[in-house]
C-alpha cells in the first residue's frame, strides 16, 4: 500500500478527533465547513479529481478570515482564533497537496489539539490526546517514508506502526516529568474555560419552581465528595446545605440584603467529619457542606460562612474547584439573626391559606410538634410530580388548596408558609440530598438531579431543626434517576482520580512532592516534633447576617 495514502488516512482521523475536542467552542458554521472540506478532500483524492486553483481557495480563505476578525473582543477571542484555524485547515484540505502540504496539515492538527487543551481538561480528552499523539507521530513516519518509496509491503507497514507506538510511549515519561515539575498557573485565560460542564441552573440569590425543575432535570454530576475522616452519616441524613432563603414574594424565594459581621461562635455538640469536595461550575457562589462548617480550605480563593451557617465563595463558581471542609454534624443550628425575621408571609398567600393553616393541629402550641403535623399533612394529602404545572403569582396556593402535585420546592414552601401563618419561624434551605457512594474511591457522586429544598423550623432553646416534607419519589421518577453499575462506578473512579491528580494538581502538591523527594534522599531522618505548650487559638469566623428591613 502507498505510505502516502496511509499518512493521509491517519491525518484525517487526527483532524476528526481534533474537531470533536474543540467543536463546542467554535461557531457551528466553521465546524460544518471543515467537516465538509475533509470529506470532499478525501473523496476527490480517492477518485483522482483535480482540486480548484489554489489562488481561488486562498482568496476565499482570506475573505472568511477578515469576516471572522470583524467585531472581535476578548470574550470571543478564543472562538475567533479557533475559527481561523478551522478556515486554514479547510483551505489546505481543498488545495492541491504535496508532501509539504501534508506536513502543514499535520502541524495544523497539532495546533487544533493544543487549542482543545485550553478548554478541555476531562479524562476523555486525555484519551483523545494520547490517541492523537500516536496518529500524528505514526502519520509523520509514513509521510517521510513516502518520500523514499512509493509502496511498502504489509510487513513494513506493521513495522512502521510499531515504531509509531514506541515513539508515542517514549514521550510519556518526559511528558509526566514536565507535568510534575513545571509551575502550575493559578489562573485561567478567561472565566469559564477549563472548568467542566456548567449546570443548567444554580442556587443563586433567588429560587423559584422553574429553576428547581431545570436543575433537577439535569442528570450530570454536580460534585464528588471524597470522605476523609469521621463516620459517614446515613444516606437519608446527607443534606448538602447551599443557601438559606428568607423572603417569599410572587412565588420566588430570595436572600435579602446582607452585611458582614465577625462573631465568636459557640457551636453545639456533635460529631466532626472531614471531606473534600470537587465542585463542578454552576451559576452562583454557593459552596456546599454538611452541618456547620468549622474550617474550609478553598484552593486559590477564600470562603465565608453565610446566612444559616451556609458556605459560599467570594465570587461565582465559573470553573471546577476543590475544597476541604471540616464540619460538625448537629441536630439543630443555633440562630445567628433574630428568628422573627423568618415570619413574614405575603398577603397574596396569607389570606387564601389562613383557614388551612389554622385547621392543621389547631390546639398545638409546640413549634416542633406543629411542624411534624404539617409535615405529615403534606406527605399524606399531596403527591410528588416533576412537572406540577401550577400557575399564578403564588403557585403554592393552588398546590395546597387543590391538593395538587409538586416537587420539593412546593412541599418546602407550603410547610414554611403554613408554619409562619401560625407564628412559627421557618425557612427554606436549598442544596443537594443524598448521593451515590462509590466504594472504589471512598466518595459520593452527587448529581444536579439530587438538588433538593427542605425546611428548618425554629424552637427557642433548641435552634433551627431540619424537616423534609417531600414524600418519597414515585417509581416513575425513580426509574429516570441515573445510577451507575459496576462498570460505570469504575469509569467514574478513573475520572475522579483524573480530576484529583491531573486537573487539581497544584503548586501545593508540587511542594509536597519535592519535600518527599528530598526527604527520601536525605541522609538523616527528620527531627521529631516537640509538643507545644501554646494553647489553641480561638477561631474567628466571618458571618454574613441579614440586614433588618
Amino acid at each position: 500500500m502507498p505510505p502516502l495514502r496511509i499518512a493521509r488516512y491517519l491525518l484525517f482521523i487526527s483532524l476528526v478527533l481534533g474537531l470533536i475536542s474543540v467543536a463546542k467552542e467554535v461557531t457551528p458554521v466553521y465546524t460544518l465547513l471543515t467537516l465538509g472540506s475533509l470529506v470532499t478532500s478525501l473523496w476527490m483524492e480517492e477518485k483522482g479529481f483535480t482540486f480548484p486553483p489554489n489562488y481561488l481557495v486562498t482568496g476565499a480563505a482570506v475573505i472568511l478570515i477578515l469576516f471572522n476578525l470583524h467585531g472581535i473582543h476578548w470574550q470571543v477571542f478564543f472562538n475567533r482564533v479557533m475559527g481561523i484555524l478551522f478556515i486554514l485547515i479547510s483551505a489546505k484540505l481543498l488545495s492541491t497537496k504535496k508532501v509539504r502540504d501534508y506536513l502543514q496539515l499535520y502541524l495544523l492538527s497539532l495546533l487544533l489539539m493544543a487549542g482543545a487543551a485550553v478548554v478541555r481538561w476531562g479524562m476523555e480528552f486525555g484519551f483523545l490526546l494520547a490517541a492523537n499523539i500516536f496518529l500524528l507521530l505514526t502519520g509523520l513516519i509514513f509521510l517521510f517514508a513516502s518520500t523514499e518509496r512509493k509502496t511498502i509491503s504489509s510487513k513494513e507497514t506493521q513495522t512502521l506502526f510499531l515504531w509509531g507506538g514506541i515513539m508515542s510511549l517514549a514521550l510519556f515519561p518526559s511528558t509526566l516529568l514536565f507535568f510534575l515539575i513545571l509551575p502550575r498557573p493559578s489562573f485561567t485565560l478567561t472565566p469559564g474555560w477549563s472548568g467542566g460542564k456548567t449546570a443548567r441552573s444554580g442556587f443563586g440569590e433567588k429560587i423559584s419552581p422553574g429553576s428547581v425543575e431545570m436543575i433537577k432535570g439535569d442528570p450530570s454530576v454536580a460534585m464528588r465528595v471524597e470522605w476523609l475522616k469521621g463516620s459517614r452519616p446515613p444516606q437519608d441524613k446527607l443534606y448538602w446545605r447551599g443557601k438559606v432563603y428568607i423572603e417569599y414574594r410572587h412565588g420566588v424565594w430570595a436572600v435579602p440584603w446582607i452585611r458582614e459581621k465577625l462573631l465568636h461562635l459557640a457551636l453545639p455538640r456533635g460529631k466532626d467529619v472531614v471531606y473534600r469536595i470537587f465542585l463542578e461550575p454552576h451559576q452562583s457562589n454557593a459552596l456546599f457542606a454538611l452541618g456547620i462548617p468549622r474550617a474550609v480550605a478553598l484552593k486559590g480563593s477564600k470562603a465565608a460562612i453565610g446566612l444559616g451557617y451556609t458556605l459560599h465563595a467570594l465570587s461565582p463558581i465559573t470553573q471546577r474547584v476543590s475544597y476541604i471542609t471540616r464540619s460538625r454534624l448537629v441536630e439543630a443550628y443555633p440562630p445567628i439573626i433574630p428568628p422573627n425575621q423568618f415570619l413574614r408571609v405575603p398577603s397574596g398567600a396569607r389570606g387564601p391559606l389562613q383557614h388551612l393553616a389554622q385547621s392543621i393541629a389547631p390546639k398545638e402550641k409546640d413549634p416542633l410538634a406543629l411542624a411534624r403535623a404539617v409535615e405529615r399533612y403534606l406527605k399524606t394529602n399531596h403527591e410528588y410530580s416533576f412537572h406540577p404545572g401550577s400557575k399564578g403569582p403564588y403557585p403554592v396556593v393552588s398546590f395546597l388548596l387543590n391538593k395538587g402535585k409538586g416537587h420539593c420546592e412546593y412541599f418546602a414552601t407550603s410547610m414554611v408558609l403554613l408554619l409562619r401563618i401560625r407564628g412559627v419561624p421557618a425557612r427554606i434551605v436549598a442544596g443537594f440530598h443524598g448521593g451515590e457512594w462509590n466504594q472504589l474511591g471512598n466518595y459520593y457522586i452527587v448529581r444536579n438531579s439530587d438538588a433538593h429544598t427542605w425546611v428548618e423550623v425554629y424552637k427557642k432553646g433548641s435552634g433551627w431543626v431540619p424537616f423534609d416534607p417531600t414524600p418519597p419519589l414515585p417509581p416513575e421518577v425513580l426509574s429516570t434517576t441515573k445510577r451507575l453499575g459496576a462498570a460505570g462506578r469504575f469509569l467514574d473512579y478513573l475520572r475522579f482520580q483524573w480530576y484529583h491528580w491531573v486537573v487539581s494538581y497544584s503548586i501545593e502538591k508540587q511542594t509536597q512532592l519535592l519535600k518527599k523527594t528530598l526527604a527520601f534522599f536525605s541522609p538523616s531522618p527528620p527531627k521529631p516534633r516537640m509538643p507545644s505548650s501554646t494553647p489553641p487559638k480561638t477561631t474567628v469566623v466571618m458571618i454574613l447576617t441579614a440586614g433588618v428591613c
